[in-house]
């Protein structure tokens, strides 16, 4: 491939023809000199399907420049970045565009596969939002064509100019409204010790301790006291489901990664590389696309409710990995699109033996890249000598580089497959042939919500960490117990005193809930940024309130249309609303201040991130009029209700804004409040018109915000990437 050597030179690559000169934003283009105006000649260089040609242009179309970083032309779409200009659009499209120089040029193009792209509707049916598809059920096929690109890129360079790409993109469609970048706000007694944050993962609260000398008092649930053996939480809502495969929220993970053991984990606030868990060493082959994961030998799966144990093996891990894409719950999306569980298996130690003799595997670990030739190798490098319980063969369908983050995910806690097939595990292990063909086990799990293993699981969990769900009273309480048969409880004997157990209270008003804390009832609340001086300089036995505001999450509050309603289809009307919300007055009274302006679909510093080439809404009304002017729309036909989850003041508060602002431009607004399970089922199911939410990361790559906030679930026969420049 040429260079571009002057800003005459006429590029044609992958369809896409482009004259590197001029900037790509305003209305008018750079056009070439002298004769080129009007007649151009361009080579385009050859693909795999398309034989290299001459084409000749009587006359270059026009472009529409949308916003300083955005042109449309027709079916294509061209963004530039501080770097680099990215061109996305159908395999074929043959448009000629000014482009400035100096800039690496990215051009992606596709095939839709329309035959497997799935109908908005049909998601909506199966509760999909925030999993197969966006919140928003918002589809574009050049934006999800560079979310695919950049999973499956593995130049960290090209992903970030991909990344930045779809963040200004999301910023002009705005889907979503960003409303800000949350600041940490942790309100908690200085008795308690050895607190740390991790930006995916909750606290692993067996590895907290309090001082000795820490109040007791009664909670008034039975005859549970708070005391330095026991972490008392203030908190709202109720968990989605106790079963991992079916929940998709912070609470329910918060109990998983208490109460179960991934295959690998961040240690404590370590985010830069995964530390063993179920799995005590991993390689994987050349090119990324098939990963084995020595499972630890030893770890029972304790059952509370029948007092029971069940050995885990590499047969648990594949049946767990493969039922969570069974079920089909909007969580299984991250199984669904970078794992391939139909071709995983289950392997014996002499199977994993047999394919280190005739394939190459690499592994990586603590800064060391080895070859392994044998499974003792893989282990001495993983400084490991105890039992193994097998091999999990994982595929994947592409590599994907950040794939260990998911792992160390709550909802893959490896669960016990005897215990929720009952009389029917042999069977099914024999069917199976001992976990070598997973698909098999369609006979023994359905999809959906009526399986019985997930009925089961729902109300009775089961698993391997180091606490147990003990007992619970729905909205009310949560009792979790130390684990007798947590496999790594060695690591206590240097906690004392040990937190024996963890007991959720659950009070919606914060009032009252901050009264529980005041009173030393209980060790930690969940505070709304309006109450923080009612936690503020408190003083308890010589025990002190800490409340820290210093950190700031890669976490982002925000509304979310419905883009399959009117008239929140129409980009202008989703734009006049944006410039329709008062953002400061937000962060000021409704966060006091715990809340930092961002404007896409990407937290600050991560890579992706820019401010260069975006619209920054500001609260604007006579903006706002003037777009829903040119959106053609009017707003008086128009009812919206805004909802908000039960319990949330900060979000109610945010609402009743909206309502008397948005209802100040016509439209007829109502706010309605659900409990949490109700809430997350309606916006999944696309039951609303506008909610407000937060999104913390299910794992550590700007491909978990920009997927999750703009993917439209497009499938694609074919996508190529090319660089140049």
């Amino acid at each position: 491939m040429k260079k571009a050597l002057s800003a005459l030179f006429l590029i044609a690559i992958l369809g896409f023809a482009v004259v590197a000169s001029g900037c790509i934003g305003g209305e008018k283009t750079t056009t070439p000199t002298s004769t080129q105006a009007t007649t151009q000649t361009t080579t385009q260089t050859s693909t795999a399907s398309s034989p290299t040609k001459t084409t000749t242009q009587t006359q270059a179309p026009k472009p529409k420049g949308i916003t300083p970083a955005i042109l449309e032309l027709d079916k294509v779409a061209v963004i530039e970045t501080d770097k680099s200009v990215i061109v996305v659009g159908p395999k074929g499209e043959n448009p000629t565009v000014s482009l400035p120089s100096g800039k690496k040029v990215i051009r992606v193009s596709y095939v839709v596969d329309e035959a497997n792209t799935p109908d908005i509707k049909k998601l909506m049916e199966e509760g999909q939002g925030f999993g197969a598809i966006d919140p928003a059920f918002f589809r574009n096929t050049n934006v999800d064509a560079l979310v695919i690109a950049a999973r499956r890129q593995t130049d960290p360079a090209i992903r970030t100019e991909l990344f930045k790409a779809l963040y200004i993109l999301g910023n002009y469609y705005v889907p979503e409204v960003i409303i800000g970048q949350n600041r940490q706000l942790r309100v908690y007694w200085s008795w308690v010790k050895g607190r740390y944050y991790h930006p995916t993962l909750p606290e692993r609260y067996d590895l907290l301790w309090e001082d000795p000398n820490a109040p007791s008092v009664s909670i008034g649930i039975g005859e549970y006291k708070n005391d330095a053996e026991t972490y008392v939480i203030g908190t709202i809502g109720w968990p989605e489901s106790f079963d991992p495969a079916w929940t998709y929220e912070t609470f329910g993970w918060e109990i998983w990664h208490e109460i179960g053991d991934t295959l690998v984990t961040y240690w404590k606030d370590e985010t830069e590389e995964v530390s063993p868990d179920l799995a005590v060493a991993w390689a994987h082959n050349e090119d990324g696309t098939e990963w084995y994961f020595v499972i630890r030998g030893g770890v029972k799966a304790y059952d509370p409710w029948n007092d029971k144990t069940y050995p885990i093996d590499a047969t648990d891990v594949a049946f767990t990995f493969w039922r969570v894409q069974r079920l089909g719950h909007s969580v299984s999306w991250m199984v669904s699109e970078f794992m391939d569980v139909n071709k995983s298996q289950a392997l014996t130690e002499q199977d994993f033996e047999n394919i280190l003799k005739s394939e190459k595997l690499i592994a990586e670990y603590k800064g060391k890249t080895v070859e392994v030739k044998s499974l003792d190798d893989l282990l001495k490098l993983f400084g490991y000598s105890g039992k193994t319980a097998g091999v999990f063969k994982l595929v994947l369908p592409h590599p994907y580089a950040p794939v260990l983050n998911i792992l160390a995910d709550p909802f893959l806690s490896v669960v016990p497959m005897e215990y929720l097939l009952g009389d029917k595990y042999e069977e099914a292990l024999k069917a199976s042939d001992n976990g070598k063909n997973p698909s098999a086990w369609a006979k023994y799990v359905q999809e959906g919500e009526q399986d019985p293993t997930h009925q089961l699981m729902h109300k009775k969990p089961v698993g391997t960490g180091p606490y147990y769900v003990k007992e619970y009273q729905e909205n009310s309480y949560i009792v979790l117990e130390l684990n007798p048969y947590y496999w790594n409880k060695d690591i206590w004997n240097n906690i004392k005193p040990l937190h024996k157990r963890v007991i959720y209270v659950i009070n919606n008003d914060a009032v009252s809930r901050i009264q529980l804390f005041q009173t030393g009832t209980v060790d930690t609340v969940a505070t709304p940024p309006e109450r923080i001086n009612d936690v503020k300089g408190l003083k308890l036995d010589g025990f002190e309130s800490i409340v820290q505001t210093d950190l700031l999450q890669p976490i982002l509050t925000f509304i979310v249309f419905n883009t399959y309603k009117e008239p929140f289809n129409n980009v202008k009307v989703r734009q006049a609303l944006a410039y329709a919300i008062p953002y400061d007055q937000i962060a000021q009274t409704v966060y006091s201040g715990l809340l930092e302006r961002n404007w896409g679909p990407i937290p600050k510093p991560w890579p992706g991130y820019t401010e260069q080439g975006i619209i920054k809404y500001d609260y604007n009304l006579a903006k706002a009029q003037q777009l829903l002017k040119e959106s053609g729309i009017d707003p008086t036909k128009y009812k919206i209700e805004l909802i908000y989850n039960a319990g949330n003041s900060a979000r109610e508060k945010i609402m009743t804004l909206l309502q008397n602002v948005w209802s100040q431009l016509g439209f007829q607004v109502t706010v309605a409040s659900y409990e949490w399970p109700v809430y997350l089922g309606k916006v999944s199911k696309g039951d609303f018109d506008v909610y407000v939410v937060g999104w913390v990361p299910d794992y550590l790559d700007s491909d978990n915000w920009v997927g999750p906030f703009l993917y439209g679930a497009t499938k694609f026969k074919e996508l190529n990437v090319e660089v140049s420049g």
